[in-house]
């Protein structure tokens, strides 16, 4: 048996003027991805976090339900991504009810690269859509396709696409990716760096309050 790997990398930094900057580094949405993020949120949260970057260079992606389940802790009872069959039929997927850990006031910031894909881009959208977060660095991979595998009587298979992603505004995540609200040169593979100094949080703050209001009206 192949070893499930911990996702989770994070650290607190506290700044002079009050901000206190979780850095969440997520290497990909496997098995373990729900329970780790959630005891490493409610220790940053109890250690007085009340900013957060969280990173999703170079992560490839994983399980798509993981992506939904994570994004609750962010979202209550939010449209967390649609999927779009091939008859047009939409069917979205709504994050938890009552299993928010982040204050709701706290800015949050996704940094992105090319490497983010899948997975993701499907929990990169769902807190960008619904102003829960801005994104940061490159645009994302874009692949937001589901696939099904037939076998065939030869032995061989056939791989049909059956449907794809969507976020909750409707953007297709296919060939697309997930743009960035802020474009910023930032490490990428192999040397990520978990300095978040650079971020401005009163900035990340007023832009998320203008998305607030522009979904209001």
């Amino acid at each position: 048996f192949e070893e499930v790997k911990n996702p989770i990398e994070y650290s607190l930094a506290r700044r002079d003027d009050g901000t206190n900057v979780a850095y969440v580094r997520i290497k990909e949405f496997n098995a373990l991805v729900k329970a780790r993020l959630g005891a490493a949120l409610e220790d940053l949260e109890s250690q007085g976090a009340n900013a957060y970057v969280l990173d999703l260079r170079g992560n490839p992606g994983g399980a798509f339900q993981s992506a939904v389940n994570i994004a609750g802790f962010f979202l209550d009872d939010k449209t967390a991504t649609n999927v779009v069959d091939n008859n047009l039929a939409e069917m979205p997927f709504q994050t938890t009810k009552g299993k928010v850990i982040v204050d709701k006031d706290d800015p949050i910031v996704i940094w992105l690269d090319k490497r983010s894909a899948s997975a993701s881009e499907v929990f990169a959208g769902a807190l960008h859509d619904n102003c829960r977060a801005l994104t940061m660095g490159d645009r994302s991979f874009g692949k937001g396709l589901i696939q099904a595998v037939y076998g065939l009587k030869n032995g061989g298979g056939l791989v049909l696409t059956v449907a794809k992603y969507t976020t909750p505004d409707g953007t297709d995540i296919q060939g697309n990716g997930i743009q960035p609200d802020i474009a910023s040169s930032l490490p990428s593979l192999p040397f990520f760096s978990s300095d978040t100094s650079k971020v401005d949080f009163e900035k990340i703050t007023s832009m998320q309050k203008v998305c607030s209001a522009d979904n209001v009206l």
